[in-house]
């Protein structure tokens, strides 16, 4: 059984055409190389899976030939680069409405990665982390994330809304440390656990005004929600497995409730499954397999993680564990 491939919504990849022209290479090159069908261009609604996502993200990381071409590719996004989700975030009141609305409605604009507001006393996360349907994401995709988030952060509440601290996987070199600094004006630390922003949480709660873009659009969450019921009706697979990993700390959710999250009996949204050769069981289990992984790898317990993934006890989780990978999980490398 194969899951339905993550996915982003097709306004992304004009922006990547806008700077690889801007680099030298040419709309047309750059379509056929990513190997981009440019007619979901013009349609509407229309998503690029993740191996075309991927592929076009390493065209950028190849021709632009800087330290960082996340962050240089993020120069060139704005709001209507990610559908309304864009425009409901720029209209939010404060930045704690923003992030939910981001948290929540991210999978519409890219399900390769997902979005965690996570707090600590006195800061704030945004934690960026591969999308459990995703697979392979590259770090020009991670660093893309954080400076587009960097930027909108700052568009909201100005300078004060600079993050105090970066976090980024793996190892960097120290020509890429400086452009780091320079862009984010705070310390960078390499070969973390995850992608993520920090930054003072008393900012969140403060008023922000609506930017003009958000404004010009009254009608955004409508918009929003909108796209929600299309994106859920289209790719019934990836929402399921997005709602899925939102709902396993909570304990084992169920097809029925799900079904009825979007306006459909269990039979129904089981047949639409079953027409894709996919079954809500199978679902379920590769979410936790994957995520069982991502959890073991940040030194979360074993019990700790048996419960993130919804398991009654830490032996039902063992037991699963022993299934994937012939192991248990204390053994995990």
């Amino acid at each position: 059984m194969k899951l339905s491939t993550a996915s982003t919504i097709a306004s992304w990849v004009p922006v990547a055409l806008r700077c690889l022209k801007d680099f030298g290479l040419d709309e047309p090159q750059a379509l056929s190389r990513a190997g981009i069908d440019p007619g979901k261009l013009l349609q509407s609604g229309a998503r690029y899976n993740v191996q075309e996502t991927h592929r076009l993200m390493d065209l950028v990381n190849e021709v632009l030939e800087v330290p960082i071409a996340g962050i240089e590719l993020a120069k060139y996004t704005d709001a209507h680069s990610f559908g309304a989700l864009g425009f409901a975030m720029l209209a939010s009141p404060t930045l704690h409405d923003a992030l939910l609305r981001l948290k929540r409605f991210a999978p519409i604009a890219s399900s390769v990665v997902r979005f965690d507001v996570i707090q600590h006393d006195s800061l704030a996360e945004i934690r960026i982390e591969e999308g459990v349907s995703a697979q392979a994401t590259s770090r020009a995709t991670f660093d893309f994330c954080l400076a587009i988030m960097t930027g909108f952060l700052r568009l909201k509440r100005g300078r004060d809304a600079s993050p105090v601290q970066v976090h980024i996987c793996g190892k960097i070199s120290s020509v890429q440390q400086a452009h780091y600094q320079s862009y984010y004006t705070c310390p960078v630390l390499a070969d973390m656990n995850s992608h993520s922003l920090f930054f003072k949480s008393y900012i969140l709660s403060k008023s922000v005004r609506p930017s003009a873009a958000g404004q010009a659009d009254p009608n955004a969450i409508e918009s929003l929600k909108a796209s929600v019921q299309q994106w859920q009706t289209q790719d019934a697979t990836n929402w399921l497995i997005q709602r899925i990993t939102e709902s396993l700390p909570d304990g084992e959710p169920n097809l029925r409730d799900l079904a009825s999250q979007l306006n459909m009996s269990a039979r129904t949204l089981q047949r639409r499954l079953k027409q894709d050769g996919i079954f809500f069981k199978d679902i379920l289990d590769q979410v936790r397999m994957r995520l069982s992984t991502i959890y073991l790898q940040q030194n979360y317990s074993v019990t700790e993680t048996a419960y993130l993934l919804g398991f009654a006890d830490a032996s039902s989780y063992t037991r699963a564990h022993r299934r994937w990978f012939n192991r248990s999980p204390s053994e995990n490398p």
